[in-house]
């Protein structure tokens, strides 16, 4: 997260164990912290699917855990994806 907030431009988060994780008072940049957690798991994901989960569907076309598992994951990629691209109304 960190290395994705310096990238973007973001103000640094700080940890310590009394107070936890420290952000910035504007509420803008908790959006941009939280989509750049959703857009680093949508690539995540992305890289699963498309690496494990599509060639295991592709070898065993009938298996129903990995037509299950594509189904599901396709799922929560679509969700992932909207997260990160979505704008503040």
């Amino acid at each position: 997260m960190r290395k994705n907030a310096v990238k973007d431009g973001l103000p640094p988060v700080t940890h310590n164990r009394r107070d936890g994780f420290q952000l910035s008072e504007d509420p803008d940049v908790w959006i941009a912290y939280e989509q750049a957690v959703f857009d680093a798991e949508l690539h995540r994901m992305t890289n699963f699917i498309e690496g494990i989960v599509a060639p295991h569907t592709k070898r065993t076309p009938k298996d129903e855990w990995a037509r299950l598992i594509l189904d599901q994951l396709g799922g929560i990629r679509a969700t992932l994806e909207v997260l990160s691209r979505m704008e503040r109304p």
